[in-house]
C-alpha cells in the first residue's frame, strides 16, 4: 500500500478525467464500485492499479492485499478532483484487458450483440448472460465494448468471468461458428419466426440480439439457423433489447 498526499503523482494519471477513448486502446478498463472491483480482484485478470481512500482500505484491507500490482490511497476530496466526478464508494481499480477469446476458444453458449450501442444494455445483457450460463460474449464492430468502463460497471463486474471476442463481420463469424457445431439464432420478431416457448436450446447455442432501434442487420439474420420471437400483444410489438434478451437467456433454463 502506498500513501500518496497529493494527486500530481504520475502513478495516478490514468484516473485523471478518465475516458474511455484513451484506456481502450491501451487494453484498460477502470472498474468502479466495492462490488465491481472485487470481482475484478478475484478474476484472472490482471488488476494493475487499486485507488481508494484510507477508510475503504482500513475495511477490506484483507480483500485487496497481495491482489492487485499497485494500491493508492489517497484522501477521498482528492481523489474526487482527481477523477473529476463524485466519489460514491470509494475505490476504483484499473485492470488489465487480456487478449480477446477466438471463436474456438468460446463455451457452449454465446451471447451475440449485432449493432448494441448502448452500454447500459450491453452491460445489462451481459449480466443477464452471466447469470443463465451463457459464459461467452460475441460483439460485433458496430456494438459497444463490454469492456467500457460503465459497460464493466453496469454488468456488476461479471464481465471478468466471460469469455469475450470481436467480430468484425458477423456473418461471416456465424459461418464459423456453424462449422463448429453451433445452431446460430436471430431474434426477429417477423413473419417465419419460432414462437420461443415452443423452442428447446440445443447444446451448443448462439443466441443474437439487435441494433435497440432497428433491430438486426437483414444479412445478420438471414445467415442465422433459425428465427426466434418472443410471443407478445401487437400493440406493444417490440421490447427493450435487455428485457428481450433477458427472456430469451432465460429460457435456456427451462427444462
Amino acid at each position: 500500500m502506498i500513501k500518496l498526499d497529493t494527486i500530481d503523482d504520475p502513478n495516478l494519471d490514468e484516473f485523471r478525467n478518465i475516458k474511455d477513448k484513451n484506456l481502450l486502446p491501451q487494453n484498460l478498463v477502470v472498474a468502479e464500485s466495492p462490488k465491481v472491483v472485487l470481482k475484478a480482484l478475484n478474476s484472472d485478470f490482471k488488476v494493475l492499479k487499486v485507488l481508494c481512500t484510507p477508510e475503504f482500505y482500513q475495511e477490506n484491507k484483507s480483500n485487496l492485499d497481495g491482489k492487485s500490482e499497485k494500491i493508492f490511497v489517497v484522501d477521498k476530496k482528492q481523489i474526487e478532483s482527481l477523477v473529476a466526478h463524485k466519489l460514491h464508494h470509494g475505490i476504483m481499480a484499473l485492470i488489465q484487458i487480456p487478449e480477446l477469446s477466438k471463436l474456438d476458444e468460446l463455451g457452449e453458449r454465446i451471447l451475440i450483440f449485432n449493432g448494441v450501442t448502448s452500454p447500459e444494455n450491453v452491460g445489462t445483457m451481459t449480466r443477464a448472460a452471466m447469470a443463465f450460463g451463457f459464459s461467452s460474449i460475441i460483439y460485433d464492430y458496430k456494438s459497444a465494448s463490454p469492456y467500457l468502463r460503465r459497460c464493466a460497471r453496469v454488468s456488476m463486474g461479471n464481465v471478468f468471468e466471460a469469455k469475450v471476442h470481436k467480430s468484425e463481420y458477423l456473418p461471416r463469424s456465424i459461418q464459423e461458428l456453424q462449422a463448429l457445431g453451433y445452431t446460430v439464432a436471430a431474434t426477429a420478431n417477423e413473419e417465419g419466426s419460432l414462437s420461443l416457448p415452443t423452442y428447446k436450446y440445443p447444446e451448443k447455442f448462439c443466441l443474437i440480439i439487435g441494433n435497440e432501434g432497428n433491430g438486426m442487420d437483414r444479412e445478420v439474420i438471414d445467415a442465422c439457423d433459425i428465427k426466434l420471437s418472443i410471443p407478445i400483444t401487437s400493440y406493444v410489438a417490440h421490447l427493450n433489447a435487455a428485457s428481450a434478451a433477458s427472456i430469451f437467456l432465460y429460457h435456456s433454463v427451462l427444462k
